[in-house]
């Protein structure tokens, strides 16, 4: 695994990263299990060493600092989530990048509330290794 920034490989240029509007099946099943609210499974898609950037909350490192965060966030009636746009782009074959914009829905005193949010997730060998989420500014 080489850095993300680099001088020398060229991972920049687009001759080695391809960039596609097709959400990765890892994502798109981050998204449909929200609605479970199980703490557990959505550890599942983290590695041990991962990191997640939350908006409401500090950096979390680690599947136990993560485990921790969804056990509040997803104690919410009726939550789910809508992927709304995906970008990914592709490093190797074995990594990738997905950035782009999602929505929370959820029940809060009765009331409908919908949240948007940009993310980007950073994927290797079909586990997230890197999640930043933050509410998209008013």
């Amino acid at each position: 695994w080489s850095p993300l920034i680099t001088t020398d490989s060229g991972l920049f240029n687009n001759k080695y990263m391809i960039i596609n509007h097709k959400t990765p099946r890892i994502i798109e099943q981050w998204a449909s299990s929200i609605k479970k609210r199980s703490p557990e499974l959505m550890t599942k898609f983290y590695c041990n060493e991962s990191i997640l950037l939350a908006t409401y909350d500090t950096l979390l490192i680690g599947k136990s600092e993560i485990s921790k965060y969804f056990i509040s966030f997803l104690n919410k009636k009726n939550l789910r989530c809508t992927i709304n746009r995906n970008y990914t782009q592709v490093i190797d074959n074995r990594s990738f990048v997905a950035s782009g914009i999602y929505t929370f829905e959820f029940l809060d005193d009765e009331k409908n509330n919908k949240v948007e949010a940009r993310y980007y997730f950073v994927v290797k060998d079909g586990i997230i290794i890197n999640h930043h989420s933050s509410e998209v500014p008013n």
